[in-house]
C-alpha cells in the first residue's frame, strides 16, 4: 500500500509516527503534566504551529499515544484468540497453550517496549481529569476479550476459579505483570536496573504458574 502514496502524504505518516514516538517516550518519562508541547515539537523538528497540525492539543497527543498503543495491542490479542476453534474452551490442554502463548507474547512486548509499562505506569500514578476515559476506551475492551475466552470455559466446566468474577484474574496478570517489569529494578538481583534474559523467563514461569493456579483446569491434580 504504502507504493501507492505520494511523497507529501507519505512525508505526513512518517511526521505524524515519528510524533508519536516521541510523545509515547515523553509521557511515560514525564508524565502528562511534566510533557510540554513545546519540547516536543522541537524534538521532532516542527514548529507549535505545525504540530498543532496533527494534534489539536496536547490532550489530544495524549489520547493519540494510547490509542496507537490500544490498537497495537487488541492485534496482538485479537490474532492470538483467532486461533482458538470450538473444541479451545472444552480442552484444558489447549485453552491453557494458547493462553500461555498469549502471556508469553504480552510479556515479550513488554520486554521489548518497556516505555509502553512506563507510559501506563506514569497515567496511574497522575489520573489526569483531562483524559479520564481512556481506562473504558483502551483497556476495558482488552480485557473483555481474554474474559469473554474465559467464561466459555468455565461454563464449559474447564476451569473453576472459584471466584465472583474472571475480570481479577486478568487484571491481577496486569498489575504482576506492569509491576515487575515497571519496578523490576527493585529486585536485589537487578544491580543494574535492567532486567536480564534469565529474569524474564523467571517471571514467564511465575506467571504461567499463577494462571495455573488461579484458573484451576480440570486436567489438573
Amino acid at each position: 500500500m504504502s507504493e501507492l502514496l505520494n511523497a507529501p502524504e507519505q512525508e505526513h505518516i512518517s511526521t505524524a509516527n515519528r510524533l508519536l514516538d516521541v510523545a509515547t517516550a515523553a509521557f511515560a518519562r514525564k508524565g502528562y503534566h511534566g510533557t510540554s508541547i513545546r519540547d516536543l515539537a522541537r524534538e521532532v523538528n516542527l514548529s507549535v504551529a505545525t504540530l498543532y497540525y496533527y494534534a489539536r492539543n496536547k490532550d489530544d497527543l495524549y489520547l493519540k499515544v494510547f490509542e496507537r498503543q490500544y490498537k497495537q495491542e487488541a492485534k496482538l490479542i485479537g490474532d492470538i484468540l483467532a486461533t482458538a476453534d470450538e473444541t479451545t474452551t472444552r480442552d484444558p490442554s489447549a485453552l491453557r497453550t494458547l493462553l500461555y502463548r498469549l502471556m508469553d507474547a504480552l510479556i515479550d512486548r513488554s520486554a521489548a517496549n518497556p516505555e509502553i509499562v512506563r507510559l501506563w505506569t506514569q497515567r496511574w500514578l497522575e489520573r489526569p481529569k483531562q483524559t479520564e476515559g481512556i481506562e473504558a476506551e483502551y483497556a476495558i475492551p482488552l480485557y473483555q476479550m481474554v474474559e469473554a475466552l474465559l467464561n466459555q470455559a468455565q461454563a464449559a466446566g474447564i476451569i473453576n476459579p472459584g471466584l465472583p468474577n474472571l475480570d481479577i484474574v486478568t487484571h491481577s496478570f496486569t498489575w504482576l505483570h506492569y509491576g515487575y517489569f515497571g519496578m523490576g529494578q527493585l529486585t536485589f538481583r537487578t544491580e543494574s536496573g535492567v532486567l536480564q534474559a534469565d529474569q524474564i523467563e523467571e517471571f514467564r514461569a511465575f506467571i504461567r504458574t499463577f494462571i495455573d493456579r488461579m484458573l484451576r483446569f480440570s486436567d489438573q491434580a
